[in-house]
């Protein structure tokens, strides 16, 4: 004798796991967009202190000196608004042993969901002229 009917209690049980599994669904779409807003902040950090060292690469190895915190406000597009960021950039330059080398660290920081952030690129500079 076959069924062609569902029972009453094997709808409720696909119901629930049915509701449960649209509930988890849900749940994750909010830790999802702020993992996505979080990376486009380490991305504009990181973009930020590339362009900064790029120019110290094109200076006169006389003119790459520590510099003093500066402030960059940057306006995104985050899910179909408008946001603004904003980012303090440092650069820090060292000597080495040898006069014709010099490290530069940039460090980017930000505040993303009540918490410090810090990026830090890093890289030498050396002067061709003996």
């Amino acid at each position: 004798m076959s069924r062609r009917a569902f029972s009453v209690m094997e709808m409720v049980v696909a119901s629930a796991v049915f509701v449960v599994s649209v509930l988890v669904l849900f749940g994750i779409f909010p830790i999802s967009a702020r993992s996505v807003r979080q990376a486009e902040q380490r991305l504009m950090a990181a973009h930020i202190a590339d362009n900064r060292l790029e120019l110290c690469r094109s200076m006169a190895f006389a003119n790459i000196n520590n510099q003093a915190p500066q402030i960059t406000t940057v306006l995104f597009r985050h899910q179909d608004e408008l946001v603004t960021q904003e980012y303090t950039m440092e650069q820090a330059v060292t000597t080495t042993a040898s006069p014709n080398l010099k490290n530069i660290e940039i460090i980017v920081r930000w505040k993303s969901d009540n918490r410090d952030q810090e990026l830090r690129l890093e890289t030498q500079v050396a002067s061709l002229v003996p």
